[in-house]
């Protein structure tokens, strides 16, 4: 004679307690996954951003070491013959031709301007716009009174609620500074 089987050994399944356990560590696996993937992701902004602001630190650097155009040609800070720094951030300088031409920084600190003569008269000439939400800070320092001058430009942003920044420095010497 056969034994009869319960309805119960006849069902193959999980209890309501096995679900439980597999769900709950199905949700805690999958939040630690994606808090992982956020901070990475939010790291890699970061570094991402800094790079930019790097890169761009240098582009606005050398647009003051290569000159901006003028009428009869590109003048360099190079070429100058005598140079003042009046701020921090606005250097002006005496050129060859004897006409005074100026880099600034605007009062927002969003702005590097270039005044210089055009047609005799004066211009403020736009070289360099910090996107909304960026610091431009630019500054002048003399190494050797009147012989070389030093610039910094450094750019900053708050990304991912931490501030980062990216900063190029140089030192030019005046060719033609008057002894």
């Amino acid at each position: 004679m056969k034994g009869r089987k319960t309805k119960r050994e006849k069902e193959k399944g999980f209890t309501l307690m096995e679900l439980l356990v597999t769900v709950g560590l199905s949700v805690l696996f999958t939040g630690v996954v994606l808090a992982a993937l956020i901070t990475s992701r939010q790291l890699c902004t970061s570094i991402s951003s800094i790079q930019d602001l790097q890169q761009t630190a240098n582009v606005v650097m050398n647009k003051i070491i290569k000159g901006s155009g003028e009428t009869g040609g590109i003048f360099r800070l190079s070429e100058a013959v005598s140079y003042t720094i009046t701020s921090l951030s606005d250097l002006s300088f005496v050129g060859t031709d004897g006409t005074t031409r100026r880099y600034y920084l605007s009062n927002a600190n969003t702005e590097l301007r270039y005044s210089h003569p055009v047609n005799g008269s004066t211009t403020n000439e736009l070289i360099y716009r910090a996107p909304a939400g960026t610091t431009l800070t630019l500054r002048f320092w003399a190494q050797v009174t009147n012989i070389t001058v030093g610039i910094d430009v450094g750019l900053s942003k708050t990304v991912n609620g931490r501030t980062v920044t990216g900063s190029a420095t140089t030192v030019i010497t005046i060719r033609n500074h008057v002894t």
